[in-house]
């Protein structure tokens, strides 16, 4: 059997958004474990950076369009909140890097905030980041795949998956206070952190993929 021949650069888009999800399921995770892998998502970042680090070469070539100002402003704007959101946790770790920081770091209540509520604010950036280049990626696992662009087969499928997401989404939104949280409202907990661990990781899915169909829409109005 020979395994599909799938690029590095593939491999590290596609564990993104999974480490994403997981790490968004503090409720039911060990600490540690949201520790741990969200260290790994930011170093997964990193690399991700470097593998298109030709992206940065290419700012002072070409036209500044409506959708490369979009993608770029996306782009900055997600790597400032990933840094504040990392730098956040790191100041209230309760683990990895309890031992370094001081007191008055780890019990602040602003800093907490900052780690929780934008957090939420990068699954919306990320998911607009994704809708914005999804038909090229998909583009990339239909041809590892070997599957027709042609082919009407599933429509029905991928038609019934975006209303799941949409649905799903916006209920996800709801129950999590995601609005309320973008303000940087402080909130306890939400009806979401009292659901199953499995249900509460599927809405939060669906959250991520509402936000990608939103770029994936607005790439097409600007394109």
């Amino acid at each position: 059997m020979k395994w599909p021949d799938i690029s590095k650069k593939m491999l590290v888009t596609a564990l993104l958004p999974i480490l994403l999800v997981l790490v968004m399921c503090f409720h039911h995770i060990p600490k540690l474990f949201h520790e741990i892998i969200g260290i790994v998502w930011f170093l997964l970042i990193i690399v991700h950076i470097y593998q298109h680090r030709q992206w940065f070469g290419g700012l002072r070539q070409g036209a500044w369009h409506a959708e490369r100002l979009l993608n770029t402003a996306t782009n900055i704007l997600l790597f400032v909140l990933v840094i504040v959101v990392i730098g956040a946790g790191a100041g209230i770790s309760n683990y990895l890097f309890r031992e370094i920081m001081p007191l008055d770091i780890q019990r602040s209540i602003t800093i907490h905030q900052f780690h929780v509520s934008l957090a939420y604010g990068i699954m919306l950036l990320c998911g607009i980041h994704w809708g914005l280049h999804w038909k090229g990626w998909l583009g990339q696992w239909k041809q590892v795949f070997n599957i027709d662009n042609s082919a009407g087969t599933y429509s029905w499928v991928k038609y019934c998956l975006m209303v799941i997401l949409i649905l799903g989404g916006i209920y996800s939104s709801i129950i999590n206070q995601v609005g309320d949280r973008l303000l940087m409202k402080h909130i306890f907990a939400t009806a979401a952190t009292a659901l199953p661990g499995a249900a509460y990781s599927i809405l939060i899915a669906c959250l991520l993929g509402l936000y990608v169909l939103v770029g994936m829409a607005i790439g097409r109005i600007i394109r």
